[in-house]
């Protein structure tokens, strides 16, 4: 199972909005292409200092390679472009990939 997963940096005045139009318009459209997608609200506990907005993850999992290709050439830049279709400012995105190698 590979994780592609989206971290996004909201400014609090539209992140009320954001994360509604989030669930409501964007993922379940997403979600529909791969096995799972998650919403997350991420706190840093320690670490990290002055970072101005609060931060997002959204989690794609997906079971083969069809799938994580499927997020990366074509999910990903529908979710960027709907955002910046509805929030033309106040957040920022980066990715990362992680791959699952073993529950303990």
């Amino acid at each position: 199972m590979n994780i592609y997963n989206i971290t996004f940096i909201v400014e609090e005045e539209i992140e009320k909005e954001w994360i509604e139009h989030m669930d409501r318009v964007i993922l379940p459209e997403l979600g529909k292409n791969v096995h799972q997608v998650d919403l997350l609200k991420v706190t840093f506990e320690e670490g990290v200092d002055n970072v101005k907005g609060t931060t997002f993850s959204v989690q794609f999992y997906c079971k083969d390679k069809e799938m994580i290709d499927w997020v990366k050439n074509i999910g990903h830049q529908m979710l960027l472009q709907k955002l910046y279709r509805k929030f033309n400012k106040d957040w920022l995105a980066f990715t990362s990939k992680l791959e699952f190698i073993k529950s303990y």
